[in-house]
């Protein structure tokens, strides 16, 4: 819905600086109230049954209530009614502080707002919003509420479920409470508190406790964004304000995402609901600023989320509007191609073209940025020409498509770069097989038309540092220059279930820099020096991962080949199972009989129970936490052996694959500094890893496993100790 939710004639209460907030939460109310009533299809079936008869009267018919909501008188009444129209209803809201009509057009099928207006509104703006927000959450609650259950029909629900005691049912894992009036005082007191530590609007740095809180109160997330639009909306806006809440919010929602990414409903549904609250922002026009409201957008960007396309048409659409009567091309010149121009004076490499567009092209709509492919192939600036090979990792096919085209088209010694094409045949490897075709005929031809690739530069002195692999299957790689007043500071986030989750790259950073942050991460985790060979090993197994789920990398894994020689980098994923038997066959005899079997599986647990390095071992997602609720009576042996069956017997394969990443970067870690797992004092050798691996692809049971019997006893105690 590109128009304000307002009527063009203006009240007296429209003048209130909150009227844009006020329309925007009570078009949330709005689509709340019609989502419920038509969340069933026999209601929609009774609604065209009540319009075709109120179609048939003489006079057009006349408007009929649907539904009452009078169960919470404290907040007022709700009544919604359809009118003689199709699609088009009012909802009133009556309270002591306020009343409100609107009438809205509501698509039943698509369940979307088509277009809503304020009627009427008198009273209070501020109590109405407290009343909308409320009566959304109300609405929005699709558990028990509304339901008509006495207590044996729930007592029944949770026997079902497999919660028969019902004294409990607040223990069970699942979605955080409502926020509370505490916790928006809380995010009041830290958006203050932060705003006071930023430098030109930069965003500044949570405290570890603040981190914390956040992580422990998800809920938090609806009064930062609350407070984001509150100081957005202010008069005067005070932008240090909404930098500090901007921070909090970039940081909610990457906690969030954590969780979505182990697979947790409620994480996912919050993601979700976030994006349609701002798109409801973005069609109510209800921020002044339309920086503020990317902003807002962009923050999922910073929290890789992907944004998902109808918020970025209507961000698109929110933003200033150029008169009808200009031609496609006009828009162009008055647009993209001076972008272009002015971007190429201040970049010197494509990888900063590529940084400094990444937030926009993280909330623009494809086809905007295929068309950015075509306009930066045509660009007279090389600079700019050299960042299409990079639009190749482009999240969304379309456009890696288009950058492929965009290569063809400028196939040609005077407008393809050696380093372009040399930069296009390495990402060959890094997308996946349906885009290859296109990208192999843009490198056909360069060559026919004399195009030579560029060489690789030879690989600098460089320290490899790399983590062990937490429990969640994610390992840091640091890569340093090891002389030079400043020189190459690269990180690496890889994940198991996902690729290469993170990339950055500095080639200039100075060597004091270097050397605190190094000694920063060593507070936090041990990254010994490894050979090279694992850190290729490991590279091309993230990158032939995310290929495989069409998790592509960022431009900066580009940027660090280039760095440090990663010419063969490619879709190399590590064959768990032929490398497990591979390593656990070339191990001597006698260490492969059962006796050395059974003390090498006790050598193993006896590290892991002292070595704190390893406390991270153990699972948290959403299916066992579904399993360990149905173990909630059970005690910790019981409810271990339960995950040990059934959730973890499933997972075989991948703690194997852990185990043989974890022992493979045990064997690489370099001699003449501390063991990799810490102390020298620890007995543990990558072989003993090896035959964990080989064991747990075995027929053995995983509870006759030691670490595995551990793993689970530990997932047990964390999930029962963790509110989430």
């Amino acid at each position: 819905m590109a128009d304000s939710v307002f009527p063009p004639d203006r009240d007296a209460w429209r003048d209130d600086p909150r009227a844009d907030f006020l329309g925007y939460q009570l078009l949330r109310l709005a689509r709340a109230a019609l989502s419920r009533q038509f969340g069933d299809d026999s209601m929609e079936a009774e609604y065209n049954t009540s319009l075709r008869r109120e179609l048939r009267r003489k006079r057009g018919g006349k408007a009929w209530l649907l539904r009452q909501w009078d169960d919470h008188p404290e907040h007022g009444t709700l009544r919604l009614s359809a009118q003689p129209v199709a699609n088009t209803f009012s909802l009133a809201v009556a309270h002591a502080d306020f009343t409100a009509d609107l009438t809205v057009i509501y698509d039943i099928d698509l369940a979307e707002l088509d277009s809503a207006g304020i009627t009427h509104f008198q009273g209070s703006a501020a109590a109405a919003i407290d009343g909308a927000r409320f009566w959304v959450d109300e609405l929005t609650d699709y558990g028990l509420d509304g339901l008509d259950l006495d207590e044996a029909d729930l007592e029944e629900m949770l026997a079902d479920a497999g919660l028969a005691d019902a004294e409990d049912a607040d223990d069970a894992p699942g979605a955080p409470p409502e926020d509370t009036i505490e916790d928006r005082r809380q995010v009041e007191r830290m958006a203050r508190a932060l705003s006071r530590q930023v430098q030109d609007d930069e965003p500044p740095e949570l405290a570890e406790p603040d981190h914390q809180w956040l992580e422990a109160v998800p809920q938090s997330l609806w009064p930062i964004l609350d407070g984001a639009v509150s100081a957005a909306i202010a008069k005067p806006r005070d932008a240090k304000l909404f930098a500090a809440w901007l921070a909090m919010l970039n940081h909610q929602l990457e906690l969030i995402r954590y969780r979505s990414d182990r697979g947790h409903k409620w994480a996912i549904g919050m993601l979700d609901q976030y994006q349609e609250q701002v798109k409801d922002l973005a069609a109510a026009k209800a921020l002044d600023n339309h920086e503020d409201l990317f902003s807002l957008v962009a923050a999922l960007g910073h929290a890789k989320v992907p944004v998902k396309p109808e918020l970025s048409e209507a961000l698109m659409s929110s933003g200033p509007s150029l008169p009808d009567s200009m031609a496609p091309a006009e828009v162009l010149d008055r647009a993209v191609r001076p972008m272009i121009d002015e971007l190429a004076r201040h970049v010197t490499s494509p990888f900063e073209v590529m940084e400094a567009m990444g937030e926009a092209a993280a909330v623009t709509p494809p086809a905007l940025r295929c068309f950015m492919a075509h306009e930066l192939a045509l660009s007279p600036h090389a600079v700019m020409r050299d960042a299409v090979p990079l639009m190749l990792l482009d999240a969304d096919a379309e456009v890696r498509h288009a950058a492929a085209l965009a290569l063809e088209q400028s196939a040609a010694p005077d407008r393809l770069s050696g380093a372009s094409l040399r930069r296009a045949i390495a990402l060959r490897n890094w997308i996946p097989e349906a885009d290859r075709a296109a990208l192999d005929q843009a490198i056909r031809k360069a060559r026919m038309k004399g195009v030579q690739p560029a060489q690789w530069a030879p690989a600098p002195d460089l320290a490899w540092r790399a983590s062990a692999i937490d429990g969640s299957g994610a390992q840091s790689m640091l890569f340093a220059s090891r002389s030079g007043r400043s020189g190459l500071f690269a990180g690496l986030l890889l994940k198991q279930d996902f690729g290469i989750r993170d990339a950055w790259c500095n080639r200039a950073t100075p060597r004091r820099e270097i050397a605190s942050a190094v000694a920063e991460m060593r507070t936090k985790l041990v990254v010994p020096d490894v050979e090279r060979s694992y850190i290729d090993l490991a590279v091309q197994h993230g990158i032939a991962l995310g290929v495989a789920a069409s998790h592509l990398p960022d431009a900066a894994l580009l940027e660090i080949a280039e760095a440090v020689s990663g010419a063969d980098w490619k879709d190399r994923r590590i064959d768990a199972a032929a490398e497990i038997g591979h390593l656990f066959g070339e191990l001597p005899a006698e260490q492969r009989s059962a006796g050395a079997i059974a003390g090498s599986l006790l050598r193993s647990v006896g590290w892991m129970r002292e070595d704190g390095l390893w406390d991270s071992w153990f699972e948290d997602d959403a299916e066992v936490r579904e399993s360990l609720a149905a173990a909630r009576q059970q005690d910790v042996g019981a409810a271990a052996r339960r995950l040990l069956e059934g959730v973890m017997a499933q997972r075989r394969d991948v703690w194997a694959e852990r185990f043989l990443l974890t022992a493979l970067w045990a064997r690489a870690v370099k001699a003449g500094q501390p063991a990799p797992l810490g102390a020298p004092a620890r007995a543990v050798t990558w072989r003993d890893l090896v035959v964990l691996a080989h064991e747990v692809l075995s027929e053995r049971k995983l509870g006759d496993i030691p670490v595995m019997a551990e793993i689970a006893e530990r997932t047990v105690i964390a999930a029962r100790s963790g509110a989430w």
